[in-house]
C-alpha cells in the first residue's frame, strides 16, 4: 500500500512549458489526502518556488528542496543541511582555477531564505534564475558572501555551464576538484548543484519517512535526471519518466507510459490510486 508519493518537478511533474494539469492534480490530491498518502515535491530548486507551484494546497504537502538540503512539511521546517561560508568561497575559487572564462554563465548561491547572485549577472540569465529561485538578491561578490551578513544559512551552489560545451566532461572535472565534504549532482539544463554529500533527495525522503513512518515499499517516486537517481533506487515503486535518458530509465523499477508533456506522473497516479 502506497503511503507517500515523491515527484521531481522540471522534466517530470511539469511539462516543457513549466505547467501541469491543475484540475487533474487537485482531484488526485484530494484522493491522496482521503487515503492518507503524503505528496512530496522533490526538487533542486527552492522551497519558495515549490510552494508557489502548489499554492492551492501549499500547507497540506511536503517539500524536499535544493536536492535534499532543506525539508519542509507544509510551512514547518523539518531539516536543513547547511554549508559554510568557507565552503561557498572555496567552490567559487575552484571554479576560477578549473574553468576558462566564459565556460560558466551562471553562479547562484542558495539558502533557506533566499538566493544570491552577483550584481553584474546578465539580465537575461537573471530572468531564468528568478523562475527557479525566489526571492533573489544581488550581492557585490559571491566569493566573499557571508551568511551572517545576509541573515541566512547557505545550502547549495548552482553552476550552469555555457550551452554547447561538453557538459558531462565539465561536470566530471568539477567532481574531481571538490573537497570530500561536497558533491555535485546534475539537475538538467547544463547545471550542476553543489552541496553537502549528506544532502540528496534520498536523504530528504528518509527524513519524511521517519516522520510519517513510511517504509520503502510504501513509497512511490518519479524522476527524469541524475539528481533523481538516489530516490529512484530506493523503492520497488520508482518510475523514470518516458522522456528520461536511458541511464535513468534503466535505474528505476518502472518507466511511465507517458512523458512529462502528456501528464506522465498524473496518469500513472490515476491508475495507481
Amino acid at each position: 500500500m502506497i503511503k507517500m508519493v515523491a515527484v521531481d518537478m522540471d522534466g517530470t511533474f511539469l511539462n516543457d512549458q513549466r505547467q501541469y494539469d491543475k484540475a487533474l492534480f487537485l482531484s488526485l490530491f484530494k484522493q491522496m489526502k482521503a487515503s492518507h498518502i503524503h505528496f512530496v515535491a522533490a526538487s533542486g530548486s527552492q522551497y519558495q518556488r515549490l510552494r508557489h507551484e502548489f499554492a492551492e494546497v501549499a500547507d497540506q504537502m511536503d517539500y524536499i528542496s535544493q536536492n535534499g538540503a532543506i525539508v519542509h512539511s507544509g510551512d514547518k521546517l523539518q531539516h536543513i543541511e547547511a554549508i559554510s561560508d568557507e565552503e561557498v568561497h572555496g567552490v567559487i575559487q575552484l571554479l576560477r582555477k578549473t574553468f576558462e572564462p566564459g565556460l560558466i554563465n551562471q553562479e547562484v548561491v542558495s539558502g533557506l531564505h533566499g538566493t544570491y547572485v552577483n550584481r553584474d549577472m546578465d539580465p537575461e540569465v537573471l530572468k531564468i534564475v528568478k523562475y527557479y529561485y525566489r526571492p533573489v538578491f544581488a550581492v557585490d561578490n559571491l566569493a566573499t558572501i557571508a551568511a551572517k551578513k545576509v541573515k541566512d544559512q547557505f545550502t547549495k551552489l548552482a553552476i550552469s555551464f555555457t550551452p554547447g560545451i561538453n557538459f558531462d566532461l565539465a561536470s566530471a572535472k568539477l567532481a574531481k576538484v571538490l573537497p570530500a565534504k561536497l558533491t555535485n549532482e546534475t539537475s538538467g539544463f547544463n547545471t550542476d548543484l553543489v552541496g553537502s554529500v549528506n544532502a540528496t533527495k534520498r536523504s530528504g525522503i528518509r527524513i519524511l519517512q521517519d516522520h510519517y513512518q513510511v517504509a520503502d515499499d510504501e513509497l512511490m517516486t518519479f524522476g527524469d535526471n541524475e539528481n533523481d537517481l538516489s530516490m529512484l533506487t530506493m523503492t520497488p515503486h520508482s518510475f523514470a519518466m518516458k522522456n528520461a535518458a536511458d541511464k535513468i530509465r534503466q535505474s528505476a523499477a518502472h518507466v511511465t507510459q507517458f512523458d512529462n508533456n502528456h501528464n506522465g506522473v498524473l496518469e500513472t497516479l490515476k491508475m495507481a490510486l
